[in-house]
This record gives structure tokens, sequence and C-alpha cells, in this order.
């Protein structure tokens, strides 16, 4: 296992699923090269210590599991987040707008947002214990 050939690897999956680094000061190659390296320094670690290939192969399906987690957790956080910004434009445009404008477009008021779409992540959320 090499950093080049766990980076494309990483790469390939990304073609499935591209992440979205516009927001971030870091390039997609870079960061998959960073991650590739850290995962193959774990394994030469773990192979001086004297684990077997299995053993190995097991610890680093447990690091990436963990990583799994830690990203649930933080796509969690951050869809409360926003549905609480959302809560309180939605808010903020039912007092604002009243009866008018938005409502009768099927908007939700204030936000730009539609109401079907609305409700369908509402009951997305409620579903997994998040709103």
């Amino acid at each position: 296992m090499s950093p080049e050939h766990l980076s494309a690897l990483i790469a390939e999956i990304e073609a499935e699923t591209p992440l979205d680094f516009s927001a971030v000061a870091i390039d997609a190659q870079y960061a998959r090269r960073l991650m590739a390296s850290h995962f193959c320094e774990i394994d030469a670690r773990l192979a001086a210590c004297g684990l077997l290939l299995e053993d190995r192969l097991e610890m680093m399906a447990a690091i990436a599991a963990h990583a799994l987690v830690e990203n649930m957790l933080l796509q969690l956080v951050q869809l409360r987040a926003v549905a609480a910004l959302h809560e309180r434009a939605r808010a903020r445009g039912d007092a604002a707008q009243g009866s008018g404008g938005e409502q009768s477009a099927g908007r939700t008021p204030g936000t730009g947002v539609d109401a079907s779409a609305d409700a369908g992540f509402r009951e997305w959320m409620r579903r997994h214990g998040i709103g």
C-alpha cells in the first residue's frame, strides 16, 4: 500500500460522490494525499509492532469506522445549526410577511423555501432524531 495508490483509490471513490472543497483552503488532491500518507504511516507503525496483515486490516477498518462516526456527528451538528437558522428566518418571515406573498406561491414565508421541500426535510430530521 502506497500513498499514491491509496490517493488514487480515494479519487475514484470521490468521482462517484465528490466532496466540496470550496469552503476550505485545501486542495482536494492534497487532502487525499495527506490522509493516504497518514493511513500508510499507521499501517507501517502497526507492522513495525509485529501486527499481521489481518490484524492491521482490522485496526484500519476500526479507524475508518471511527472517522465515519465522527463525520456523522459533525454532519448532525451542522444540520441542527442549519435547521435552527431556518427556524429563525421562518419566524422572522412569518412576523414580517403576515399572510401575503410567499405563502400564496407555496413558499415558506421569509425563506424562499418551497413548503413541500421544507416539510420533507423536517420529516427526515424527525425520523433521524434531529428535529
